[in-house]
Formats: structure tokens, C-alpha cells, sequence
């Protein structure tokens, strides 16, 4: 549809998805928004409220439509039944891919774009979006990823999250600096050709997480300074002084 034929509605959303995923929340204005939409500011008032409102409507209309609903269909696909690293592997592309995928997506482009901003953005708990969109999601792999490894912590579940949302959000919100520093090898927003690498990257990390606890690494013998320098103090074996 012609950018001058859409709804004015439409044409408010479309725009301000642009100006927030280029700029962040607020590096953008209400009136700006209203120039780009080729619309009068009071319409914006009429039609959404704020400029948080506007915001939240964005996510609305993109993470419930194009999101949400795709995971939560692959949720229930999750064979629990398959050895640990099968289901590992489920829950993460049931996270990645459809991230992924939308990178691929003209349409999609800037919502995803906005996304990442928002996650890494020190002021987003002030608006909410993600506690209100993203935290019942969260939790739900927390839950799922403790059931795939019953041996690891809730704290560890929590940070292996985290990790994996980073390793998302920075291909998400990366322009040029992976095709500057692999010399071309790797280029910036190939979604198609991270895929099979950001999958398997996050499988064993969580795999090798899981062995870590299950199998602790011995503990280093604490260092003793003498006038020649640190030595290990030697360990006893019973039976002898």
C-alpha cells in the first residue's frame, strides 16, 4: 500500500516504529513523529494518548503478532521426552529463530531494531514495556531450561539466560563492526548465515554450563608466600604428618 494511502493510524505507527529503532525512546518526539506521519500532532493524541502509549502500541501490534504467538505454538512442540541436549537445542531455537528470522523481514526490520534498543537501554523498567511484553515469556524459559537441566541453579538458569539475550540483541542492533573486524568474512545483519553458528554457540553453553555443575573442576591449592616467593601448600594424605 502507498505510504500516503494508509490510515493515518497506520501511517503514525509505521512512523514512529522508524524514528524510535534509528533513535531509541527518547531521542524522539511526538512532533517528529507527526511531521514523518505527514499527520497533525493532536491526531496522535486522538488515536493513541501519549507518546508512551505510541510506543506500547508498537509492541502490541509487533511482538504479540509476530512473536509471541510463534513461540508459544513451538513451546508446546518441546519434546521433554528427548535426550538433554535435543531438548536444549528446542528451547533454543523456540528463543532464537524467530528473532532471527525477523531480521530477514523488510517489514519487521525496525521493530526489531527498536527491540533491541529497548532491551539494552539503562531506562526501560521506567516505561514497563518489557516487564508488560517480555517477562512472562522470560520466566517461561527460566522454567523450561531448569526442567532440560534440573542440576543447574536458578541463578545459573537466570544468567545463561541473559547470555543468550545478549548474543541475540548484538546481532540484532550490530550495523557494521562484525563485517569490520572478520575482514568481510562475517557480515553485519546475515541472520541467514549466523543462524546455524548463534544456535549452536548457545546449545553448548548451556550444555557445558550443566557439565560444570555436574562435574566441578577442582579447586586450586591457595598460594603461601615465603622469602622466595608463593608455593602451594601441599596436600595431606591420611596417615601421615
Amino acid at each position: 500500500m502507498p505510504y500516503d494511502s494508509q490510515p493515518t493510524k497506520d501511517r503514525i505507527l509505521a512512523s514512529a516504529e522508524r524514528l524510535f529503532a534509528d533513535r531509541g525512546y527518547d531521542g524522539v518526539s511526538l512532533r517528529e513523529i507527526a511531521a514523518r506521519a505527514d499527520a497533525q500532532l493532536a491526531l496522535i493524541h486522538y488515536h493513541f494518548g501519549s507518546k508512551l502509549d505510541v510506543y506500547r502500541a508498537i509492541w502490541a501490534a509487533r511482538y504479540t503478532t509476530e512473536v509471541a504467538r510463534q513461540r508459544e505454538e513451538s513451546f508446546g512442540k518441546v519434546d521433554y521426552s528427548a535426550p538433554t541436549p535435543a531438548i536444549v537445542r528446542q528451547l533454543v531455537e523456540v528463543f532464537l529463530l524467530p528473532l532471527l528470522r525477523m531480521t530477514e523481514n523488510e517489514r519487521l526490520r525496525d521493530f526489531v531494531a527498536l527491540g533491541a534498543r529497548e532491551c539494552t537501554d539503562p531506562r526501560e523498567a521506567e516505561r514497563g514495556v518489557l516487564a508488560e511484553f517480555l517477562d512472562a515469556a522470560a520466566r517461561k524459559f527460566l522454567d523450561s531450561f531448569s526442567r532440560a537441566l534440573p542440576k543447574l541453579s536458578a541463578a545459573d538458569v537466570a544468567w545463561g539466560y541473559q547470555a543468550m539475550v545478549g548474543v541475540s540483541v548484538l546481532h540484532i542492533a550490530d550495523r557494521d563492526r562484525i563485517t569490520r573486524i572478520s575482514s568481510g568474512k562475517a557480515k553485519a545483519g546475515d541472520s541467514r548465515s549466523a543462524m546455524p553458528a548463534l544456535v549452536e554457540f548457545c546449545v553448548g553453553g548451556w550444555l557445558a554450563l550443566a557439565a560444570a555443575r555436574q562435574h566441578p573442576a577442582p579447586r586450586s591449592r591457595p598460594a603461601v608466600k615465603t622469602r622466595r616467593g608463593s608455593r602451594s601448600i601441599p596436600t595431606r594424605r591420611k596417615g601421615r604428618i
